[in-house]
């Protein structure tokens, strides 16, 4: 799955999975644009610590979908 990752919806809200699905439905451009602006805001959010199951869980997520691309 490319840009892929795990893609829990039971951990998410309703308003989140609509985010979500609208999200892959833009254009790879309209994406782009999406990703910068929510990573500019996401500094102006609180956040609990992370983790080291967390950022293992991610690390391996980044490393799956790298192999994947690279199989494919």
């Amino acid at each position: 799955m490319r840009g892929g990752g795990r893609y829990n919806p039971d951990s998410m809200t309703a308003d989140a999975k609509h985010l979500v699905e609208d999200f892959r439905a833009l254009p790879d451009g309209a994406k782009r644009e999406v990703l910068a602006e929510l990573v500019r805001i996401s500094g102006q959010i609180e956040y609990p610590a992370i983790s080291d199951d967390e950022l293992l869980t991610a690390a391996n997520d980044v490393f799956l979908a790298y192999d994947e691309r690279e199989g494919a």
